[in-house]
């Protein structure tokens, strides 16, 4: 065991864990009631409760390699993904779903890799769900590239193929969400909210999918004035 995780957890009992020693009793007394079903990628930079600013019971989350919601069709690749958003909306009955995607995505970036590794077989697998985005951005961007892993031109191309790709991602996930059918039922209904986050590393910014302009926008703008100043 990492000799960091035991003192770790000495410091979550006497810090944390006493300064939220109330809330923690009441989720056990009563339940969980999280508003929100938060939908992430593994990546150990991101912190869903950190970068959300929320308390214990506050979210659900989902995560996996690429932040990706496989379509509702029958033969999933992860049932596990789909077996969580049942849950959230059927049982604990979210009113949000907010897929958040991130900078330096290693999915992403894989996508543009040869895939012949004999020794990530399930990663490989788990991936393909996400070639359709990726060959669709890539058309965008470079049309003249063909298929199998590209050689790009620069740096900066790649750079701004590998961001445009992971914000496809969270789009087409978005999409995929609505081939649930408790998920589209309560989104027909006024009951359930689904929203598209990047979440940008370095910077600790925020931008939201507005399907308006079809396009990511920083989350500040979406926020009530009077919100906006409260925090």
């Amino acid at each position: 065991m990492s000799d960091t995780l035991i003192p770790g957890t000495a410091r979550f009992r006497r810090g944390y864990f006493r300064k939220k020693r109330e809330k923690y009793l009441d989720l056990v007394r009563n339940g969980q009631n999280p508003a929100t079903l938060f939908i992430t990628c593994a990546d150990s930079r991101i912190i869903p409760s950190a970068v959300t600013g929320t308390d214990p019971g506050e979210l659900f989350v989902i995560r996996n390699v690429g932040n990706m919601v496989p379509a509702c069709n029958g033969s999933q690749h992860c049932p596990s993904t789909g077996a969580g958003i049942e849950y959230a909306v059927t049982v604990l009955g979210v009113r949000d779903i907010t897929v958040c995607g991130h900078s330096h995505c290693g999915a992403c970036a894989a996508l543009f890799q040869d895939r012949s590794n004999p020794e990530l077989v399930l990663t490989g697998k788990w991936l393909e769900q996400g070639r359709s985005v990726r060959d669709l951005v890539l058309h965008q961007a470079a049309p003249d590239y063909g298929p199998g892993a590209p050689v790009f031109r620069s740096r900066a191309e790649r750079e701004q193929v590998l961001r445009a790709t992971e914000k496809a991602m969270v789009v087409q996930h978005l999409r995929n969400l609505m081939s649930y059918p408790a998920v589209a039922h309560r989104v027909a209904a006024g009951e359930l909210k689904l929203n598209g986050w990047y979440y940008e590393i370095e910077s600790g910014e925020i931008e939201a999918y507005d399907p308006d302009r079809l396009a990511f926008v920083p989350i500040e703008r979406q926020v009530p004035p009077a919100t906006r100043r409260a925090a």
